[in-house]
């Protein structure tokens, strides 16, 4: 089984539409019904806009399908015959494979409870695409419940079929950490995602997008204030592409015109300008002077705590893009909840974060209830001092 994205060379009904996902037998023929029900995530439902969406989707129908593939299983069979337990659907047995899938080198689970649930939502997705699509006549689970329009018995449909998952803590900084990381940053332009993640809370892809016109040379009595900054779609890659605006300090917009103006920026945007012919859109390029990739990122960091032998740690302590995200919620909702109350703090939270609901933002309650009061008004201070200072590099 193979998976492939669309380039802009595939036009559908006249349009142009790159990034789109498709699957691919081993023999390269067009695996119809996993490709058509992409299509549709991507160019019909409105709820799954974000190109990340599409390739978290894709991902997992694709280790579905390679998974039938494999065992020679068809995506649309019903639940295979066992004289000693009766009927199992493929679904179930996938779903315990992926839980028992142990890793060669550590003999751990490959895959995590949280990970495999959240595959198995968005085959059931596909699923309940299809029978809706008459590409099946039914789903393949409980028949007899599932053909009731009784929405509670789908719930516990649903939560028979997936696995449950403990509710795992949020992981963000302290202080310290913070620290160490920014010290330990292996280049100018690291240490600078670093200071803007946690300043605005800015996703990774936001980060490694953010555009060069967002820049500007502030007056020297605006440095030690915050700017507002007002994301766009249009200027760069955003989750649901929902505009909103974010904050930085001053002083930090001034290195970032500085950076990319003067120092390694500067540099790194001569090379993409020798490749590309064209000036870069983005303020941070990687050493080869490239638009930084996921992975990119995720492995400058995780150079810092775990590097490849025979290289040592620097880091005592795993970091990843998102955590410095969380670290920025965690200390911003508790800023605002000194002012205002926790309702206003939740909302000014979710506008910064680009949440579609307050709902996911109140997970970042149970940080301040671990933290407790005295650690988070040092830690306020601290953090302030640390992100507003100027870059020392």
């Amino acid at each position: 089984m193979r998976l492939f994205y669309t380039t802009h060379d595939f036009f559908y009904k006249g349009r142009s539409y790159p990034g789109i996902p498709f699957l691919c037998s081993e023999g390269m023929e067009l695996v119809k019904p996993a490709s058509d029900y992409l299509l549709w995530v991507a160019l019909e439902n409105g709820r799954t806009r974000s190109h990340a969406t599409w390739k978290s989707y894709a991902e997992a129908i694709y280790d579905y399908f390679a998974w039938l593939e494999t065992n020679f299983f068809d995506w649309d069979a019903w639940q295979i015959d066992s004289e000693d337990f009766g009927e199992i659907s493929n679904l179930a047995l996938y779903r315990n494979w992926s839980l028992g899938v142990l890793d060669a080198n550590s003999s751990r689970h490959s895959m995590q409870p949280s990970t495999v649930r959240k595959r198995l939502s968005q085959i059931m997705r596909f699923y309940e695409w299809a029978a809706t699509h008459n590409r099946i006549a039914h789903v393949p689970w409980d028949v007899h419940l599932s053909r009731t329009g009784d929405e509670s018995l789908r719930d516990a449909i649903r939560a028979s079929t997936l696995p449950r998952v403990p509710r795992q803590p949020i992981r963000f900084l302290t202080t310290e950490q913070c620290r160490a990381l920014l010290e330990n940053c292996n280049s100018s332009t690291v240490q600078l995602m670093t200071k803007l993640m946690l300043q605005t809370g800015l996703r990774s892809e936001e980060c490694r997008t953010f555009p060069m016109k967002y820049l500007f040379d502030p007056a020297t009595e605006r440095r030690w204030r915050k700017v507002a900054i007002d994301l766009s779609p249009s200027d760069m890659k955003i989750k649901g592409s929902r505009p909103r605006r974010v904050y930085a300090s001053g002083q930090l917009m001034k290195d970032l015109f500085d950076f990319a103006n003067f120092g390694e920026g500067a540099v790194r945007a001569k090379r993409y300008r020798t490749a590309q012919g064209a000036a870069s859109p983005y303020v941070f390029l990687n050493r080869f002077g490239a638009p930084w990739s996921e992975k990119g990122l995720c492995n400058a960091y995780r150079k810092l705590w775990k590097p490849t032998a025979p290289a040592r740690p620097v880091l005592d302590f795993k970091v990843t893009p998102h955590m410095l995200r969380h670290t920025f919620a965690t200390f911003e909702l508790y800023g605002e909840s000194q002012h205002r109350n926790l309702r206003y703090a939740l909302a000014w939270v979710r506008d910064r974060l680009g949440h579609a609901s307050i709902w996911t933002t109140t997970a970042y309650v149970h940080c301040l209830d671990m933290l407790g009061e005295k650690h988070l008004n040092r830690y306020e201070q601290e953090i302030d001092e640390l992100l507003f200072a100027g870059d020392t590099r």
